[in-house]
């Protein structure tokens, strides 16, 4: 049978790691997974929201349907700009993981 720790206040206290995240488990590494995967479902989130609206407001103003986004292909800017976008959602997403190689680093450092 579990342990009621329904008063033991200290038991929902959340603890956090240097860099200000909340420490959840006792491997740090399943902290920084959850972490990058809450960072990832934060940009499909706001994504889908976006497009929803686009996709919203074009229908309503007669200027294309939702399957035009299928048949789209993009020219050389949009492409450029679709990579700087990735690329920045690139780093948002794995920051974790770039704030633990930096810490590990200065750590190693004499």
């Amino acid at each position: 049978m579990a342990e009621d720790r329904s008063r033991d206040r200290s038991y929902y206290r959340t603890e956090y790691v240097l860099s200000g995240r909340p420490k959840f488990f006792d491997d740090p590494v399943t902290d920084q997974l959850l972490a990058m995967i809450t960072a990832l479902l934060g940009e499909v989130c706001v994504l889908r929201e976006r497009l929803d609206t686009v996709e919203r407001l074009a229908e309503q103003r007669g200027q294309w349907q939702r399957e035009d986004v299928d048949r789209y292909e993009p020219d050389p800017a949009a492409e450029q700009a679709r990579d700087a976008l990735r690329k920045g959602a690139v780093a948002r997403v794995f920051s974790v993981l770039n704030e633990e190689i930096a810490r590990l680093r200065h750590a190693a450092s004499p």
